[in-house]
C-alpha cells in the first residue's frame, strides 16, 4: 500500500527516525535564510530586530529559536558541514533548548509563518540590505518570495495542525508547508523541472514502471510545455541502455506524445557529466523509445570541458585513498570501492544488511574534509547505503539545462531571456539536502522542493501541477480582461478625438 505522504515517519534501518537521521535542510532556499529569524512581537521594528538579535545571542552562535506555543523551532547548523550556510531545522521544546523566558519568544505559529515570509521577501527584493542578510551575513540567494501563511493554512486545512496548544509543528510539517509555498511561488513561472532519481522518483537502487504513478507525473509536465530532466548521481559513460533500462515505464509512456514533447525530456547522469536525450529507436513504427548521450560540446558551457584530467584523476585519487583508509579504521569489510572515468564510491557487497548511517556519514565527511580546497569541483554524498564522490555537482548539471533547453520551450513559454532559465523558474526535486546530501548545491541554481520518498513526490507534483492550471488559467483572464479594457479605452479616445476635430471644424458664428 502507498505511503501517505502526510503520514507519521516510520524508524529509519539505522534505528532513528528519518527527519532527526537525516537532520534535513529545508527543500528550498528558505532554510538558508531562517537561521536566525528570533523576534518578539513589538510595534516599534528597531525593538523587534534588538530582540530577534539578543535571542540569537542566547540561543547560541549558530542557532536561533523561535517560538511556537509551548515549543520552539531551533534552526542549527549541521555539524562539520562544508557548506556555510547549511542550515538544518530542528524541533525542541523550550525546557530542552534552555532559552529564557525573558528572551521575548511570544510569537504564535501563525505568526511566526507570517514574520519569516516577510523576512523571505525582503531578502528576495533587496538581498545586501535584508534582515536576513543581517542575521546571517553568508546567506545566498533567493530565487522567490514564499506566501508560508497561505501555505500554512492550506496545510491546516487537512491536518489541522494549528488548532494544536501544546505539540508545535513538527519537521515534517514544516517542511510540507515550505514545499506548498514553493510550487504556489513557481507555478506561474516554472519551465524546467529536474527531479533526483534514487528514492525520488523510484525506490534506491529501483526502477520506473508502467504503473508508477511518477509516468503520469511527467506526461502531464511535458503536456504543459514544462521540460523535465533527471538529474542523478547515476552515471553509465558510453551505457544508455543502462538508463533505459531504469526507466523504462516513462519511455514507453513518452512514445506516442507528439515529437515536441518528446524533445522536451532529458537524463543528465553523472550529477553534471552526461546528458541523454530521447530518439525514435528502430522501425519508426513499433513505437520504441530509447536514449542517446549528447556530445559535450553541444550542451557543455565549458567548465566540465576546461578541466585538466591530471587534476580530476588527483581528486580522484585523493578520495579513494580516503575511501579506503576511513572504511578501514570503521571495519566496514562489506565496503567495496568502484572507480569511474568521473566518480570513485564505496558499495555494499552484504546484500540484506545496510551500512550504519553513521558510518556512512563519516566516511562522508572525511572526503569532504580531505578535497577542500581543490580546485576541480566535486561533490561528496551520502546515498543512503553507500558513498561517492563525483567530479562536479548538481548546480553545474541544473545550470548547463537552463542553458541548453530553452530552446524546446513552446513559443509561449520563452519569454524575454534569450540566454537560459532562471532559477525562479526551475524547480528541483530531490531527497538529500544535508551537508553530506547531493542534492544541497541544487539550491544555487534552482528553487527546490524537499521530499523524502516517490510517494511524497508525487503528492507535491500534483500540487504543481494545479497550482500551474490555475496560475495560467488566472493569467489568461488577466489578458483578455485586460484587452477588454484597452478596446474599451481605445474606441472612448476615438469618439472623444472625433468631437474634438468636429468641434475645432465646425463654422464659428460672431
Amino acid at each position: 500500500m502507498a505511503s501517505d505522504p502526510d503520514s507519521d515517519l516510520q524508524p529509519s534501518p539505522s534505528g532513528i527516525a528519518e527527519d532527526q537521521n537525516e537532520l534535513p535542510t529545508l527543500p528550498n532556499h528558505v532554510m538558508q535564510g531562517l537561521a536566525k529569524v528570533a523576534t518578539k512581537k513589538h510595534t516599534d521594528a528597531g525593538a523587534a530586530d534588538a530582540t530577534a538579535s539578543s535571542v540569537v545571542t542566547s540561543a547560541g552562535e549558530d542557532d536561533a529559536a523561535t517560538a511556537a506555543g509551548t515549543g520552539a523551532y531551533a534552526l542549527v547548523r549541521t555539524p562539520r558541514s562544508t557548506q556555510a550556510d547549511d542550515v538544518v531545522l530542528r524541533v525542541e521544546s523550550r525546557r530542552e533548548r534552555q532559552v529564557p523566558p525573558s528572551a521575548g519568544l511570544h510569537l504564535s505559529v501563525p505568526e511566526v509563518f507570517h514574520v519569516v515570509g516577510d523576512m523571505i521577501a525582503e531578502h528576495v527584493a533587496n538581498p545586501e540590505g535584508s534582515r536576513l542578510k543581517k542575521y546571517l551575513p553568508r546567506v545566498r540567494k533567493m530565487f522567490l518570495p514564499l506566501d508560508l501563511s497561505r501555505a500554512a493554512n492550506e496545510y491546516d486545512a487537512s491536518k489541522h495542525f494549528l488548532s494544536r496548544k501544546r505539540v508545535p509543528p513538527t519537521f515534517k510539517e514544516v517542511r510540507h508547508i515550505l514545499n506548498l509555498a514553493t510550487v504556489n511561488a513557481i507555478a506561474g513561472h516554472v519551465k524546467l523541472v529536474t527531479f533526483d532519481a534514487d528514492d525520488t522518483i523510484y525506490e534506491d537502487g529501483g526502477v520506473i514502471h508502467a504503473a508508477s504513478k511518477m509516468v503520469r507525473v511527467v506526461v502531464e509536465l511535458l503536456s504543459r510545455g514544462i521540460v523535465v530532466s533527471l538529474v542523478t548521481a547515476a552515471g553509465y559513460p558510453g551505457a544508455p541502455a543502462r538508463y533505459e533500462e531504469r526507466l523504462r515505464g516513462i519511455l514507453d509512456a513518452l512514445a506516442p506524445l507528439p515529437p515536441e514533447q518528446r524533445a522536451r525530456f532529458f537524463v543528465m547522469g553523472g550529477e553534471c557529466n552526461y546528458l541523454l536525450e530521447t530518439y525514435a529507436a528502430g522501425d519508426a513504427d513499433a513505437g520504441q523509445l530509447a536514449l542517446r548521450e549528447l556530445p559535450g560540446r553541444v550542451w557543455k558551457d565549458g567548465r566540465g570541458e576546461r578541466w585538466e584530467e591530471a587534476a580530476v584523476q588527483q581528486l580522484l585519487d585523493v578520495a579513494e585513498r580516503v575511501l579506503r583508509d576511513t572504511t578501514a579504521l570503521l571495519h566496514m569489510s562489506a565496503a567495496v570501492i568502484l572507480r569511474k572515468d568521473r566518480a570513485v564510491g564505496i558499495v555494499n557487497t552484504t546484500p540484506h544488511k545496510r551500512f550504519l548511517y553513521e558510518n556512512l556519514e563519516e566516511v562522508c565527511l572525511a572526503v569532504q574534509e580531505a578535497l577542500r580546497g581543490v580546485d576541480v569541483p566535486f561533490c561528496a554524498f551520502n546515498g543512503g547505503n553507500d558513498v561517492w564522490v563525483d567530479v562536479g555537482n548538481k548546480a553545474l548539471g541544473i545550470q548547463a539545462l537552463q542553458k541548453y533547453v530553452l530552446r524546446f520551450l513552446p513559443p509561449e513559454l520563452q519569454g524575454e531571456e534569450f540566454t537560459k532559465i532562471q532559477g525562479r523558474e526551475c524547480l528541483h526535486v530531490g531527497d538529500r539536502f544535508t551537508s553530506t546530501g547531493n542534492d544541497t548545491r541544487s539550491r544555487d541554481a534552482a528553487t527546490t522542493v524537499w521530499v523524502s520518498d516517490p510517494s511524497e513526490t508525487v503528492h507535491i507534483m500534483k500540487k504543481l501541477l494545479k497550482a500551474v492550471d490555475a496560475a495560467r488559467s488566472s493569467t489568461s483572464a488577466t489578458v483578455t480582461a485586460a484587452a477588454d479594457c484597452s478596446a474599451s479605452e481605445q474606441l472612448l479616445e476615438t469618439r472623444v478625438e472625433e468631437a474634438i476635430s468636429a468641434a475645432t471644424q465646425a463654422p464659428t458664428t460672431e
